[in-house]
């Protein structure tokens, strides 16, 4: 059974309320704390508005639960470079890698000339499949197109 406080939380993620969507997320963990897809979605809404140590946590606490899932290991490279801790962002994008995540977006993370944005403490690094069609955007015309990726438990899909 999904959480009411999850779906809602999907919901408000999609319309960019990240802050609600934390409260939500953070319900349902209480509900369901080895729920794999609360904890990747709670490190998600974290690490979109810049609180990379808790991101890292619950990505961690994600890993645990599925430790095969790359995305969890793509997402907290991104929180350990945001925080700077390059020695364990690169072993989270080697084992994502090795997951099956696709090399030039896990690669994009420092790669030069991936868009990155800075509001505050908040960091977006976009981190696109397609990086050669995007590269040339900068990072505010991104965000106006773009938004970050959850995952939906119900559908089992990725969706923004």
């Amino acid at each position: 059974m999904i959480s009411k406080y999850f779906k809602s939380g999907l919901s408000k993620a999609k319309l960019g309320l990240h802050e609600e969507a934390i409260s939500d997320f953070e319900k349902a963990s209480w509900e369901d704390p080895q729920n794999f897809e609360i904890q990747f979605n709670l490190g998600t809404a974290y690490l979109t508005i810049g609180e990379f140590e808790q991101s890292i946590i619950n990505f961690s606490k994600a890993i645990e639960i599925n430790p095969k899932n790359s995305d969890a290991y793509g997402n907290r490279a991104v929180a350990y470079i945001a925080i700077g801790d390059d020695k364990k962002s690169d072993a989270d994008k080697i084992k994502a890698i090795k997951l099956g995540a696709p090399i030039e977006g896990i690669n994009a993370i420092k790669k030069a000339g991936c868009p990155v944005s800075t509001v505050g403490k908040k960091v977006t690094i976009w981190i696109l499949h397609n990086h050669d069609k995007y590269k040339s955007l900068t990072a505010k015309d991104l965000g106006s197109k773009y938004v970050p990726f959850y995952h939906d438990s119900k559908s089992g899909k990725f969706s923004n």
